[in-house]
């Protein structure tokens, strides 16, 4: 069977998409996978066949840019570049596919698998990796730039989603998404976040402890589990001799980082690695930029430009994050405590879940100062409460067996298990 995975999205995005690669291709099938350009090496390195969904410098431009990080314009910039992404992502899958032996996975951007879809039929098993992605009038997740307190009627936050989507993300995508389906003599698509979800099915791919699923979802999802991603196709494989030196040299570190990619974070990592050492806690310190004066050379204190989670986080005693869905579920899974400072897109959502949880605590970006901030982590770190239960939550995550249930979905729709399967292509 030929598997054409399309993944739109920074490391956290699209990692997972790799890893489930790399699983298909240990079962026999043959994987290719359409993602940007910087994820090339790390694809190959996984067996994967790839081919980039834009440049290396369209990525560094639209996912490194400062506003990319703030919650509107964010938003606008990432709807906009999905929709930028729409024709080598459709070609990818128009020109690769195998009619009769092809399965296409899809991540929540990755709309022009979606109308490959549309145009050819494939088999299509669309992969959101937070709850944000699928909207519900229930339990709805919090949404970035738009609060809706708990009391408030579930009909209005219904309302307030379809009003998000009708003034802010179908003008960003619906005019070039339509056009472009127009020359392949498709019709319109009226509203983007319920069209993208395909119709034959739909993983969710984050465990009901943290999410449960929602009884107006559609009626094709399943729902898995945190995958685990951190182990295939990172960057590289071990620890640097200088990191490994770092983490054996004293007591368990705080880990602070906001990210993958280049943004305007500097003040954050300054701000935690401060509160570390306010607290008499050492600090490693994940960034992708150098951090001026935020104490390299210190030998309380180790920047790297990278370290491969699943290996660094046991051996931290926290981790200040951005709340991205992959540092996350990394966390829960290494069973520390977090303090999340949300930037943009799901991770508000993200950080009042951690907190509910009690494995952590959430922070305003705008209130976070050294002084808060020691605060806030020194109770996290005290706590006795917060640590069994992230144990308990460590515990419950099960990241190869979210990972192979994806796989398994995947396989389960290969065109001669799926024979005869009607479906609803309606957009």
């Amino acid at each position: 069977m030929l598997v054409l995975i399309v993944a739109i999205g920074t490391y956290g995005d699209v990692l997972p998409f790799i890893a489930a690669g790399a699983e298909l291709a240990r079962r026999g099938h043959e994987v290719a996978l359409c993602a940007p350009a910087p994820f090339g090496d790390a694809a190959r390195r996984a067996g994967l066949d790839f081919a980039p969904a834009m440049s290396a410098e369209e990525y560094e431009k639209r996912f490194g840019h400062p506003t990319f990080w703030t919650p509107w314009r964010g938003a606008r910039r990432l709807f906009r570049q999905a929709a930028r992404s729409l024709p080598e992502t459709y070609r990818f899958v128009a020109e690769r596919r195998r009619p009769g032996d092809t399965v296409v996975v899809g991540s929540t951007l990755a709309i022009g698998a979606r109308v490959a879809f549309d145009a050819f039929g494939d088999p299509l098993i669309s992969v959101h990796l937070s709850p944000l992605t699928i909207q519900t009038r229930h339990d709805a997740p919090r949404t970035p730039g738009l609060p809706m307190p708990r009391w408030l009627h579930a009909g209005l936050k219904w309302e307030l989603q379809l009003g998000s989507d009708a003034y802010f993300v179908n003008p960003v995508v619906l005019p070039r998404l339509n056009a472009f389906r127009a020359t392949l003599g498709l019709g319109p698509v009226q509203r983007l976040r319920y069209w993208w979800n395909s119709p034959v099915r739909v993983a969710a791919m984050f465990p009901s402890w943290f999410h449960p699923a929602q009884p107006d979802w559609p009626a094709q999802t399943v729902q898995i589990g945190f995958p685990e991603a951190g182990r295939e196709g990172g960057k590289a494989r071990g620890l640097d001799p200088a990191l490994e030196a770092f983490l054996a040299a004293g007591e368990p570190p705080v880990l602070v980082t906001f990210g993958s990619t280049r943004r305007d974070t500097e003040r954050l990592y300054r701000v935690a690695i401060a509160a570390c050492a306010r607290l008499g806690r050492r600090c490693l310190a994940l960034s992708q930029t150098p951090i001026e004066d935020g104490g390299e050379g210190r030998a309380d204190v180790h920047v790297a430009r990278y370290a491969p989670l699943p290996e660094v986080l046991p051996r931290c005693a926290a981790i200040v994050h951005h709340g991205g869905v992959g540092t996350m579920a990394q966390a829960f899974a290494a069973g520390v405590p977090q303090l999340v400072a949300p930037l943009a897109f799901d991770q508000a959502d993200h950080a009042i879940r951690v907190a509910k949880l009690g494995c952590g605590a959430a922070f305003r970006t705008g209130w976070f100062d050294e002084r808060r901030a020691a605060r806030l982590l020194g109770v996290l770190l005290r706590s006795e409460r917060v640590r069994a239960r992230c144990a308990e939550v460590a515990a419950a995550c099960d990241g190869p067996g979210a990972l192979g249930r994806l796989c398994d979905e995947i396989e389960s729709l290969a065109p001669a298990r799926a024979a005869g399967r009607q479906v609803d292509v309606r957009p």
